[in-house]
């Protein structure tokens, strides 16, 4: 790839639809532009033309502007052509704009030279990802807030947070006769531990944040015939799984996706375990197991009778249900719940969001992370600063807490993109689309 190189591609879907666009950035983007519909383009004025091709063959009649750099998204000459929608229509109107050489753009390009050239920070490109991808609108909230510049604006206040205290200890550093009086020991302690707590939120609102953002998975386990279908008919308000009182419907694991309060769930109901022989049988099992280690919430089903299974395996991932309470019994061990009468299972939906972390962050202004590559950068912050402080406490020189000060101050840089690297954007922007 090279920026001096004019990009094109199709921004919208080419499926059927009303309008679609094709999207230009490059020192050629207008050129171009202007020599397919043969108007001049002023800069942020519509104008309304035909786009021909080399041989003068009309293609489409369009919309079609100018936004010259630097004001533009990517920073530099951007055009655009809002013609008719359909893939047929669109692909002849990208091929307009390549004839007369522009390139066809590589995933997540145009992003990434508004990153390149100022326009948006790291963290800001992926908020962009995220707005696209929102499966609900927790997500699409935390998206929205963090591509206006939430996160990157408490990441670069920490950052320079840390610069103020590692000035300090530099300082002493150059001028060890300068010795900090007991109140500035203690006052510039005190700000480590705050800079130290505040990058601890920016770890801790990592799981709340992965699971508003990318969804949570439930899976649904339990002996057969325990009423794990029955529940997830009822937890999504249709029928989806097929229910029988013959044990071992479920042969295989069966996936359906809804939205809880604002959060994408994908219910997972598996094949009820027991002894067999049939291999159909055996392969279901195992396919559902592999499903259930990936899972964030493992709902453990319980009918009252036969065993009770308490779910121990799954740790934290657990929440016990007995289900079928509408058929009497006692125990109420688990969360009660029954299919039939709808007994628990809002409450069995709340419990699932409360285990999968997003329940108690709602309403939060606290800035969120939301990709591994931030969550990994916020941990290494978040472990110098700790490191600086027992160095501290232990006496260590002042130049081993530089070191670790600036390694927390470099991990939080790296949340925006500072010094991240070629490969580094290269995988964050290899997840977006051809055009955006």
């Amino acid at each position: 790839m090279s920026d001096a190189d004019t990009i094109a591609a199709i921004a919208t879907a080419t499926g059927v639809g009303g309008v679609g666009i094709i999207r230009l950035s490059g020192p050629a983007a207008v050129s171009i532009a202007e020599a397919a519909i043969d108007r001049r383009l002023e800069d942020r004025r519509v104008c309304v033309g035909w786009v021909c091709d080399l041989t003068g063959r009309r293609v489409d009649r369009v919309l079609a502007f100018a936004m010259r750099g630097p004001r533009s998204f990517t920073g530099e000459d951007v055009a655009e052509l809002h013609g008719h929608g359909g893939a047929v229509n669109l692909d002849a109107l990208l091929g307009v704009v390549l004839e007369r050489g522009a390139r066809v753009a590589e995933p997540g390009e145009f992003t990434r030279r508004a990153v390149s050239n100022g326009k948006l920070d790291l963290a800001r490109a992926e908020a962009l990802l995220d707005v696209v991808h929102a499966g609900g609108e927790r997500a699409w909230r935390i998206a929205q807030a963090n591509l206006a510049g939430r996160l990157g604006a408490v990441a670069l206040a920490v950052e320079r947070r840390l610069h103020g205290v590692l000035a300090d200890i530099e300082g002493r550093i150059d001028f060890p006769e300068d010795e900090l009086d007991l109140e500035d020991r203690v006052q510039l302690d005190a700000e480590l531990a705050a800079v130290t707590a505040a990058c601890e939120r920016l770890v801790g609102g990592f799981r709340y944040g992965k699971a508003a953002t990318q969804g949570v998975v439930v899976a649904l386990v339990g002996r057969v015939n325990v009423g794990k279908s029955s529940l997830l008919n009822a937890l999504v308000g249709r029928e989806r799984a097929l229910v029988a009182s013959a044990p071992g419907t479920t042969r295989d694991y069966l996936e359906v996706c809804d939205v809880w309060d604002g959060i994408s769930v994908t219910l997972v109901d598996t094949a009820g375990t027991r002894p067999t022989d049939d291999p159909v049988e055996q392969r279901g099992i195992e396919l559902g197991e592999r499903r259930v280690a990936v899972a964030d919430v493992v709902v453990v089903v319980n009918d009252g009778e036969g065993s009770w299974d308490d779910g121990a395996r799954f740790d934290a991932r657990r929440l016990v249900v007995r289900s079928k309470a509408d058929l009497g019994g006692s125990d109420s061990r688990g969360l009660v719940t029954s299919a039939v009468t709808g007994m628990g299972v809002d409450e069995l939906r709340r419990a699932v969001l409360g285990v999968a972390g997003v329940a108690e962050r709602e309403g939060s202004e606290d800035a969120v992370v939301t990709t591994a590559r931030q969550h990994r950068h916020a941990v290494a912050s978040r472990d110098a600063c700790v490191a600086a402080a027992f160095a501290r406490a232990n006496g260590k020189p002042g130049e081993l807490v530089a070191v670790e000060l600036r390694t927390a101050a470099d991990a939080l840089a790296a949340i925006r993109g500072e010094e991240v690297g070629e490969r580094v954007l290269d995988a964050v922007f290899a997840r977006f689309c051809i055009g955006k």
